[in-house]
């Protein structure tokens, strides 16, 4: 295989941390964006050791500016090219709608919604340019069912899925893809950490 490099956010856990594990023994160079970077620099250490990979770790707070700022500058790079971003950084409120925070709810809005258009956006026209390139935007099939009574994540989601199908029927023919993985349940840090109840999922 060629020498690629993958940026991954919310790379340290759950789904995140399995893309990274699983790309770097394919041989992927690997840039780990995350909010910790103690956490963030012994999980490249690790998979640098294990596989014989280039880990970089890159602290970046998706919900702020600055931290959008870092990884798009990072994506815009062209003397060090990423042949794949994945788009996995996100969480969920579990707080019905009509007892949310605005404060809360921008949040929400600023990691799953915006950050996944910014870094989305920065790191096409290079792939365009170069005729190759993968994006994939972790969204869920909570997405689907964005009209149920809940909390807001399922719109957003939603929103996730729709924008990487629109964008990618526009890059397609370029060299470039462009995909939504909705995954269901998955036995993560995701739910303890939005305090949602799961001990009635097997």
């Amino acid at each position: 295989m060629p020498d690629q490099t993958a940026l991954i956010t919310g790379a340290t856990s759950g789904l995140g941390a399995g893309f990274a594990r699983h790309l770097a023994a394919e041989g992927y160079d690997l840039v780990l964006v995350a909010r910790n970077h103690e956490r963030l620099a012994e999980t490249a250490a690790e998979l640098a050791d294990r596989h014989g990979i280039t880990a970089t770790p890159l602290a970046a707070d998706l919900s702020t500016d600055e931290g959008c700022s870092a990884v798009e500058e990072r994506l815009r790079d062209e003397s060090h090219p990423v042949d794949l971003l994945i788009n996995n950084a996100g969480f969920s409120l579990n707080t019905p709608f009509v007892r949310s925070t605005l404060e809360g709810e921008r949040r929400l809005l600023r990691v799953n919604v915006e950050a996944v258009m910014r870094l989305t956006l920065a790191a096409l026209p290079g792939m365009v340019h170069r005729g190759r390139g993968d994006v994939i935007n972790v969204s869920s099939v909570a997405g689907f069912f964005a009209a149920m009574p809940g909390s807001t994540y399922p719109a957003t989601k939603a929103w996730v899925t729709n924008f990487s199908q629109s964008i990618a029927l526009s890059v397609r023919r370029k060299g470039v893809r462009v995909m939504a993985l909705c995954p269901g349940y998955v036995r993560t840090e995701f739910h303890s950490r939005a305090g949602i109840d799961m001990s009635r999922i097997p």
